[in-house]
């Protein structure tokens, strides 16, 4: 996964390139995008049930763009509060 801030993220496997654009939000604060953008990825694959070995060497284009779409969603909801503040499950549903 390649990141790029405001302009989205990018996703490579072996078999698929995924990319990904946030929703644009007003930028309170940057603190913790990367850990809520990077957590937003592991909650997406854990919903999936795609968190073993295997799945994750094989995963589908969509398992991927799930898994980084929900990760700029809780990205961008983190950079629009003040602080550290990432979004609870049920804001980025």
């Amino acid at each position: 996964v390649v990141t790029h801030g405001s302009e989205g993220a990018v996703g490579y496997t072996r078999d698929h390139k995924v990319t990904v654009v946030p929703d644009k939000v007003e930028v309170v604060d940057t603190v913790g995008a990367g850990d809520t953008f990077n957590a937003g990825i592991l909650a997406s694959l854990h919903e999936q049930g795609l968190l073993s070995k295997e799945a994750i060497a094989n995963l589908a284009e969509d398992a991927i763009h799930k898994a980084l779409a929900l990760g700029a969603k809780a990205a961008a909801v983190t950079v629009s509060r003040a602080g550290a503040n990432p979004p609870w499950r049920h804001e980025i549903a």
